[in-house]
C-alpha cells in the first residue's frame, strides 16, 4: 500500500495502523505476562531483528558474527526460510536450493557450511530443541529474523536499524513500515545503526544515539555500521575479472535496490537496473531478457541474489555470459561492538 499510495495520502491509513499497533502491543503482553510460554535454549542463543519490514543488512552482520565468534565457539545459524517452499526444520546441505531452504539460508550455507551447520524451522522453538539433540551440540546459535518470533527468548538480542529509515522516525504498518511500536526497542540489549556513510562523524553519531535511546532501556549501547564492497565476483571460473571502470546492467531482487544502484554507480558505468521485488522468484524468461537487454555488457547481481541466478544459467547454457555478484562486508567505525559482543557471551558462555 505504501508503494501505491502517494505519500500525501499515506495518513488516511492511520487509523488502520493504530489498530495493527494495538493488536501488537496485546500480543507482547500477552507474551510479557507469561500467559503464552517462551522457550529459552540450553544453547547460548543471539537474536539478529529488526523493528521494520526487512531491509536493515541482518544477513551480512550475522556474516560479520560468525567471523568474529567462529575462532572461540561452535556455532549453527537458525532462521525461518523466508521465501521457502517446504515445511518445517531442515539442515542445509550441498543439494538445498533456494526453494527448499530460503535464499539468505543459501547464501550462508555456501559461505560458511563447511564450518556452520545452517538450519531453517518456521518455528524457531522447534528448531531450537531439534539442534540441542545433535551431537556434537554447537555452543552457540544465530537466530535469524527472531526479534518478533517470542516464542523464543534468546541469551541477547540485536536490534538493527537502517541509517536511511531509522525506527525512530516510523510508523507502524501500514502508514509506515514498522512490524511493531517503537518501545520494542526495550527489548534489545544493543542497537546497531547499519548502512551508515562510512564519513559519519562522532556528533551526527551522537544526535542519533540521543534519540535512540529515548526509545531503549537506559544503558543499552548503540553502534555504527557501514558496508564495504568487495571486488565483484564472476559466477563462473572461466570469466574475466571486472574493471573498475566497467560498463554494466544491474539485476536486484532486495528490499532496498535503490542502495545497491548508488553504489554501483559510484564505481561503474550502469545503464540500466532491473530490480525486482525482494526474495524474488527468478525466472528463465526474466534471465533471457537481461541478457538481451544488457546489450553483451557484463550483468552484476547482489550476493544473495546470486544464490538463485546461478543454477537458472547453468540450466539456460548462458554460462558464458558475464554475470558477477558484488559482495559486502560489514564493517564498525571501532571495536566498541566486538568488546560489548565478546563479553556478553563470555559471561554465560566461556571461550574453550
Amino acid at each position: 500500500m505504501l508503494r501505491i499510495l502517494p505519500s500525501g495520502l499515506r495518513w488516511l491509513t492511520w487509523p488502520f495502523s493504530l489498530l495493527y499497533q494495538f493488536i501488537t502491543t496485546v500480543r507482547n503482553a500477552i507474551f510479557n505476562t507469561g500467559f503464552c510460554s517462551i522457550y529459552q535454549s540450553t544453547i547460548y542463543t543471539i537474536s539478529i531483528g529488526n523493528l521494520t519490514i526487512g531491509g536493515t543488512g541482518k544477513t551480512p552482520h550475522i556474516e560479520y558474527l560468525l567471523r568474529l565468534l567462529a575462532n572461540r565457539y561452535t556455532l549453527a545459524t537458525l532462521s525461518r526460510g523466508y521465501g521457502r517452499k517446504s515445511k518445517g526444520f531442515l539442515q542445509a546441505k550441498m543439494s538445498s536450493s533456494a526453494a527448499e531452504i530460503g535464499d539468505e539460508p543459501l547464501q550462508l550455507f555456501k559461505k560458511f557450511g563447511a564450518n556452520v551447520p545452517v538450519f531453517v524451522a518456521e518455528k524457531r522453538a522447534e528448531g531450537l530443541k531439534k539442534i540441542e539433540q545433535l551431537s556434537p551440540c554447537p555452543q552457540l546459535v544465530l537466530l535469524d529474523d527472531a526479534y518478533q518470533h517470542r516464542a523464543v527468548k534468546p541469551h541477547l538480542s540485536l536490534l538493527l536499524t537502517d541509517y536511511g529509515r531509522l525506527f525512530y522516525q516510523d510508523y507502524v504498518l501500514p502508514l509506515g513500515l514498522l512490524r511493531e511500536s517503537r518501545q520494542g526497542a526495550k527489548r534489545a540489549q544493543g542497537v546497531v545503526v547499519t548502512k551508515c556513510p562510512p564519513t559519519l562523524t562522532p556528533h551526527e553519531r551522537g544526535q542519533i544515539e540521543k534519540k535512540i535511546q529515548q526509545y531503549t532501556l537506559v544503558h543499552t549501547p548503540i553502534f555504527f555500521s557501514y558496508f564495504e564492497y568487495g571486488a565483484p565476483v564472476p559466477y563462473f571460473d572461466d570469466q574475466p575479472p571486472l574493471s573498475t571502470d566497467a560498463t554494466l546492467w544491474l539485476v536486484s531482487g532486495i528490499a532496498q535496490p535503490k542502495l545497491f544502484e548508488e553504489a554501483a554507480r559510484n564505481r561503474f558505468k550502469v545503464t540500466g537496473h532491473s530490480a525486482v521485488g525482494d526474495h524474488h522468484d527468478f525466472t528463465k524468461e526474466e534471465v533471457k531478457k537481461w541478457v538481451k537487454v544488457s546489450d553483451n555488457h557484463p550483468i552484476l547481481t547482489t550476493e544473495k541474489d546470486w544464490v538463485k541466478l546461478k543454477p537458472l544459467l547453468e540450466e539456460l547454457d548462458l554460462s558464458h555470459s558475464c554475470f558477477y555478484y558484488w559482495p559486502i562486508q560489514v564493517a564498525f567505525f571501532d571495536e566498541q561492538f566486538d568488546n560489548f559482543l565478546l563479553s556478553e557471551v563470555a559471561k554465560q558462555r566461556p571461550v574453550w
